[in-house]
């Protein structure tokens, strides 16, 4: 009867931690809010991976106005010309909100931009390209995935 509470015991151990490897949580941390843009950076599973950019809260106004805190479902697309997106479901009042590649406010709608570094004064982020690679490789574990990994992802606006 021990025995096979423990290995009951162990099994469950393992299943769960073979789980938890499947999330994917991007955390985003704002750090800095003016009326032109609102900078911080990215975490995936606690880890920093690069700065955001976003437009400055204007009540949560469609297409003018940074992301609600708070977490959100997310989901891929690969639609779009990059072929890599991640889309966030459920955001109140508003839908096509994603992360993508950018380095301008003017380049927005309501989405996240990325990039390897920032310019405050300027509110821009630079080397975009570089920072979704990053969060490609994170999400996939490679550079040069074959599949999809099933993950969970979720996003969650600090």
């Amino acid at each position: 009867m021990k025995t096979n509470f423990f290995t009951f015991c162990l099994a469950l151990s393992f299943f769960m931690s073979v789980g938890a490897q499947n999330d994917y949580e991007i955390t985003i941390e704002r750090k800095m809010s003016s009326d032109k843009c609102t900078m911080g950076y990215l975490s995936i599973n606690k880890k920093a991976v690069c700065y955001t950019l976003e437009l400055p809260w204007e009540n949560n106004a469609k297409n003018i106005s940074c992301i609600p805190a708070g977490s959100y479902k997310g989901i891929l697309r690969y639609d779009k010309s990059d072929g890599w997106r991640i889309q966030l479901e459920n955001v109140p009042d508003r839908d096509g909100v994603q992360i993508h590649m950018g380095n301008y406010t003017k380049q927005i709608k309501g989405c996240v931009l990325v990039g390897m570094k920032a310019d405050t004064n300027e509110c821009s982020v630079q080397q975009s390209a570089s920072a979704y690679a990053k969060l490609k490789e994170a999400f996939y574990g490679t550079s040069a995935p074959v599949s999809t990994p099933n993950k969970n992802i979720t996003v969650t606006f600090k």
